[in-house]
């Protein structure tokens, strides 16, 4: 959807704000259902779930394409957050985690790097579609897309459905380890979101460096899938305690270099290169840490209420950005950034002190 906004706008005329708003209150849809999907998932329904999600999503984007009402567009998107709540990345790690144990760090690493492999071409894809196509034409192209991703789901696993059944394992409680991952991965993507949304925006603002600031954002694609590629082949060699210790430490650079020498083209790149792949290892790391923090009983709920965390914050971030652009100027934004970023790495340093419980990752 951001990368179809702008044909949007210009083929409706439909106010440049109120589909900013309705993509954020798709987000805000999307983080508040998690935690629920996470319980339909630790219910023994994952399979099924992920489906219907996707299926659903589906058909939203299908009548996306006929609308012609602005407030059913809106009402529309926020729909397509339930499906993306049911379908992207905390509801597949948790069902991988659960039926894989072990095995679903290596699984989680492969759906990462391929969803940063499909995020790169989304962009490029509308672009050219874009030639030949209206913006209707081209949402049903991806509702087509949809349609085939199901098709390459697993099936619901009936050994998962014993869960609903029997009832086993310990009641949920909220514990302070995954209390402090979802803060400090929070403080994170709150960070990342101001500097996706507002870094080129003050690049053009206060230097004329429009090209700059395009190229700034489209570097943290390629840098994610690097990250993402460096950990699934060296991060089987760190314990994942030292692994977000050492994450931490490297998100607090980018803020670092442009305080220190300012945002020159070279500067910036560099800066968003670090950022980028940091983010990428960010994205398998959140899930794998906190799989040895919470039981597998309660694997869905306790992921799906990391990402609400973590989701809400993004939603944030555009907001706090621009408060903190126009009070302080670039360097006061890009302290902002820093100063999120610490209180994260502290975040970690605290749950370093906490030892995994066996009973979290037996299987």
């Amino acid at each position: 959807m951001p990368a179809i906004s702008t044909l949007i706008v210009a083929e409706t005329g439909w106010p440049v704000l109120h589909i900013s708003v309705s993509f954020t209150l798709a987000f805000l849809v999307w983080a508040l259902c998690a935690p629920v999907v996470g319980i339909c998932i630790d219910r023994g329904w994952g399979g099924a779930v992920m489906i219907a999600g996707g299926l659903l999503g589906a058909f939203v984007l299908a009548v996306l394409s006929i609308v012609s009402d602005l407030w059913v567009f809106s009402c529309a998107l926020m729909v397509l957050g339930m499906c993306m709540a049911a379908t992207l990345y905390d509801p597949c790690f948790a069902v991988m985690m659960r039926r894989l144990g072990g095995h679903g760090e290596s699984a989680t690493a492969t759906v990462t790097l391929i969803a940063g492999f499909a995020t790169l071409l989304t962009f490029p894809l509308v672009l050219v579609l874009s030639k030949y196509m209206e913006w209707r034409e081209i949402i049903l192209v991806f509702a087509v897309l949809a349609c085939v991703a199901v098709c390459f789901l697993p099936s619901q696993d009936r050994r998962e459905l014993q869960a609903l059944k029997s009832g086993d394992g310990p009641p949920f409680k909220i514990e302070t380890a995954p209390v402090l991952i979802a803060l400090s991965f929070g403080l994170i993507m709150l960070g990342h979101a101001i500097l996706l949304f507002l870094l080129p925006v003050v690049l053009v603002k206060e230097g004329g460096a429009a090209a700059i600031g395009l190229l700034a954002v489209a570097i943290l694609g390629p840098a994610q899938i690097a990250g993402r590629l460096v950990w699934r082949a060296l991060g089987h060699r760190f314990d994942l305690q030292v692994g977000a210790v050492v994450l931490f430490i490297l998100f607090c650079v980018p803020p670092i270099v442009l305080v220190v020498f300012g945002p020159s083209a070279g500067v910036v790149y560099l800066a968003l290169g670090i950022q980028g792949a940091s983010y990428g290892v960010h994205t398998i790391l959140r899930p794998t840490l906190a799989r040895l923090y919470l039981p597998t009983a309660h694997l869905g709920r306790g992921l799906g209420s990391i990402a609400t965390v973590g989701l809400v914050m993004m939603a944030l971030g555009p907001a706090l950005g621009g408060v903190m652009w126009r009070a302080s100027g670039f360097t006061g934004l890009m302290g902002s950034v820093l100063v999120l970023d610490f209180l994260g790495f502290c975040l970690i340093l605290v749950l370093v002190k906490f030892k995994p419980d066996e009973r979290c990752h037996d299987q």
